[in-house]
């Protein structure tokens, strides 16, 4: 039976500093819209979502770029088979690649097998473009099954959760994966949909979210994930949120911008499980 375990005070951030954020892309495309029961399929709504392959990725990256930072991209494994130029551009840039699903699929409605062959469809599709396998996971939602399958797939960690503020640990026998937890103010829901909410509104709800978080710091290390979408946050006007949101984090003493595997090995350093850590420095190719 798959168990959790919090490091509480063990856990910490290199070099003394107060708040470790994770910026994360959910890189997928027109996969969750769906042909309506005629089997037309809504041409405004697809090519708004494959805005963020086409056009919005390299407005990301740039912005990452001219902000100095490093994130972690959750690719669906068809976005990797479709858009081979963009992923590698993620990677040369050396920005993380992780799995997504494969046509962001509703993990709760696959049943095992079928949830096992979606992992590792991903993965090898990654692995293919990348040269690098994923250790790192988000799904669309989480079944049942899902940890099992992560950890029996030589996944190390996975961010699904909204339960907590910290890293944490699942573990079985010797299995051990890491949960990177999410919290609910992505531009998903920011914005609301593809074509609505606006970039204020945005920022004073990721700027609260770290603000809280920063005051916090001063107890103790806290961590900060961000869950944006190149087909959300790449658009003009959103984009010059994106980076304002970056730019005003890193004005604060004490932040560690990291992908989500450095934060997981330092977990499982922390905790004990250093020799994974050598996997971990390959996946992310530091």
């Amino acid at each position: 039976m798959i168990q959790e375990r919090h490091l509480k005070d063990k856990l910490g951030w290199p070099d003394g500093r107060r708040m470790a954020i994770m910026l994360t892309f959910d890189f997928q495309g027109g996969e969750d819209v769906k042909p309506d029961r005629s089997g037309k399929l809504n041409h405004e709504e697809w090519t708004q979502a494959e805005y963020g392959p086409r056009t919005g990725i390299w407005r990301i990256l740039r912005i990452l770029e001219e902000t100095g930072v490093k994130a972690t991209f959750l690719t669906c494994g068809g976005i990797a088979e479709r858009y081979p130029e963009q992923v590698k551009a993620i990677v040369k840039n050396g920005h993380e690649i992780a799995g997504h699903g494969y046509h962001h699929e509703v993990a709760r409605d696959l049943t095992l097998e079928q949830e096992r062959e979606v992992i590792q469809k991903t993965t090898a599709m990654i692995e293919k473009r990348t040269g690098k396998r994923p250790v790192g996971w988000r799904s669309c939602t989480q079944s049942p099954n899902s940890l099992q399958l992560l950890m029996e797939n030589g996944y190390w960690w996975n961010s699904n959760s909204f339960a907590y503020d910290m890293p944490f640990l699942w573990e079985e026998n010797d299995s051990t994966l890491v949960e990177l937890p999410r919290q609910p103010f992505g531009d998903g829901r920011t914005y609301g949909h593809r074509d609505s909410g606006t970039p204020n509104d945005a920022l004073v709800i990721w700027k609260g979210l770290f603000d809280d978080l920063y005051e916090e710091s001063k107890l103790g290390p806290t961590f900060c994930p961000f869950q944006f979408h190149p087909y959300i946050s790449s658009r003009p006007g959103r984009a010059r949120a994106l980076k304002e949101i970056i730019q005003y984090m890193r004005k604060h003493n004490g932040v560690w911008f990291a992908r989500g595997s450095e934060i997981a090995e330092l977990t499982l350093k922390l905790a004990g499980n250093a020799s994974k850590k050598a996997v971990l420095k390959e996946a992310v190719g530091s």
